[in-house]
């Protein structure tokens, strides 16, 4: 676990080049050092605002919010096999590449078996992020290259992966794949703290905006980022669950 929280924290200050922190306004704050002298080497749960604040150079809001990424996806990680799902059967019945139902939002869950490097790099600590088209064989999901429109192949792509469904009606969903078009080629974001901006994206924050601009607000904590699993919440069900 020390080894994936070290890999996080490197992945934040690589492709977090400028990171805003006030405001899409605000002057950007960059990151002075990524050597900074202080290496974390307590295990991840034990981690602290200070820890990070150290290792990374960066401010209290930042750092704080980093923290509880981490811990949660350590408490989502450790309690795996008894997540709650609400099994869609259709899903679990449903053959080849493609996975989910239109609007679902599908995780990919950082694993040593998901050898994909999206699952690393797309904007986000450890894990990656897409939305289902309203063809299910299609996803609308930032790759290096920017927002696109892409093969729905994620029941293969990955071996550990979650699919959520937003607690809403069929005009929100609906609403929500008709933004994700518009913004199909906005290039990608790397200020994963300035999750406001419309004119570039990184994975979950694309997935986030797509529902923001129809009235659901999808992050859990409210944060200066949005990552892949603050999607967990009361405002989502699970409705699939894949991997060990």
């Amino acid at each position: 676990m020390k080894k994936r929280l070290i890999l996080s924290l490197l992945i934040a200050v690589l492709i977090s080049v400028n990171i805003n922190y006030l405001s899409v306004d605000a002057a950007p704050l960059p990151i002075r050092s990524v050597n900074s002298g202080y290496t974390i080497t307590k295990p991840d749960a034990q981690i602290t605002i200070d820890d990070v604040k150290k290792s990374l150079n960066v401010p209290d809001e930042i750092a704080k919010e980093i923290v509880d990424t981490l811990q949660f996806q350590i408490k989502i990680d450790r309690n795996w096999d008894n997540l709650k799902v609400d099994k869609d059967m259709d899903l679990y019945n449903s053959t080849g590449k493609a996975i989910g139902k239109p609007g679902d939002i599908l995780i990919a869950v950082f694993d040593a078996d998901n050898t994909d490097i999206n699952a690393i790099k797309m904007g986000s600590l450890t894990t990656h992020a897409a939305m289902v088209d309203s063809d299910p064989k299609k996803v609308l999901e930032v790759m290096p290259n920017g927002v696109q429109n892409v093969e729905n192949d994620w029941r293969t792509r990955y071996k550990k992966i979650l699919i959520l469904r937003p607690k809403t009606n069929e005009e929100t969903i609906k609403g929500a794949i008709e933004y994700g078009h518009t913004k199909i080629n906005t290039p990608f974001n790397f200020d994963i703290f300035n999750k406001t901006t419309t004119d570039k994206f990184y994975c979950s924050q694309f997935v986030w905006r797509c529902y923001f601009n129809n009235g659901l607000d999808l992050d859990r904590n409210g944060g200066l980022a949005v990552f892949p699993y603050d999607f967990i919440s009361h405002k989502t069900t699970i409705v699939y669950k894949q991997g060990e």
